[in-house]
């Protein structure tokens, strides 16, 4: 009798994978912890390592923020795959999230958008001289890799907020808590990546931003369906900026800004003035929101 249980589990279990693996056709199908991961030909390493990363930062946020069960499948895609599975015209290596889908995507292959994140290292001024040589290149080979390969748990972020239904009053904010998840995550569970994670969006965000058509929080908001597309360079100098206040929250209070901040925009029902969501951000979450926001 026990045999017989044992077979018929096994069938389900392998009827369960085989209707997941036909859910995205023509992709491979694995599964990683509770993590469903589907990917191209030939990128089998990449896609185990997102997988890995995005089933352990789904487990860390259960047991950090609150017990949802968030399901969030991943696509590692490669550069010819792109178009079939993402939206039109999004260029390839933009990691993103689609709701309707419960899926995110990312790039297996290094690619021209991740290379054009990489300043000329021979241009470079102290310390950024030594640091980005450092951490993005091996074996005389550079890459930004090693920073965008984390990014899928900023879009991991995106499925939290939405299976929480969380009121995160402004788009600049929904970018910002992403970026802190990721930020927090790393920091507190995978810090032998912390490096790549800072670097990149410390030198960027030193830069002069008078070089970007888009600059400030409000514009981020009014314009956020056209910045990506049109102009990825700025989009992504948006979220360097996204990311170095992450760690400058995270290096001045810890895990529980996180906390803090997750707690804040979840008692929210409706959308504050910005004055009353400056306020309270300072008081309700940390202080440095104030400088934050006003010196932006």
């Amino acid at each position: 009798m026990k045999t017989k249980k044992t077979k018929l589990m096994l069938i389900l279990t392998l009827l369960q994978v085989s209707l997941y693996a036909q859910e995205f056709e023509g992709l491979h199908h694995m599964l990683v912890g509770k993590t469903h991961v589907y990917y191209s030909d030939l990128v089998e390493v990449s896609a185990q390592f997102s997988g890995e990363i995005s089933d352990g930062a789904n487990a860390f946020f259960y047991q950090f923020l609150e017990p949802l069960e968030v399901e969030c499948k991943v696509l590692v895609l490669s550069k010819k795959d792109w178009p079939s599975f993402t939206y039109p015209n999004l260029i390839y290596g933009m990691p993103h999230y689609v709701p309707e889908k419960k899926a995110l995507f990312v790039a297996a292959e290094d690619n021209a958008f991740w290379t054009m994140q990489l300043p000329d290292f021979a241009s470079l001024q102290a310390p950024f001289n030594e640091m980005i040589p450092m951490v993005y290149s091996f074996n005389g080979e550079k890459s930004a890799r090693y920073f965008f390969d984390l990014l899928a748990i900023h879009e991991l972020g995106h499925a939290w907020q939405g299976k929480a239904k969380l009121n995160t009053q402004r788009l600049w904010m929904m970018e910002l808590l992403c970026n802190l998840m990721l930020h927090t995550y790393i920091a507190e569970e995978r810090g032998e990546f912390l490096q790549a994670l800072e670097v990149l969006p410390m030198y960027w965000s030193s830069q002069d931003k008078d070089l970007y058509a888009y600059t400030t929080l409000a514009q981020f908001d009014s314009d956020y369906n056209k910045i990506g597309p049109e102009s990825p360079r700025n989009y992504a100098w948006y979220q360097y900026r996204f990311h170095n206040a992450a760690r400058i929250l995270y290096n001045e209070g810890g895990a529980e800004i996180l906390k803090n901040l997750w707690d804040f925009l979840s008692s929210q029902s409706t959308k504050l003035s910005d004055e009353e969501l400056l306020e309270k951000l300072t008081n309700e979450v940390h202080p440095y929101f104030e400088t934050l926001i006003n010196e932006w």
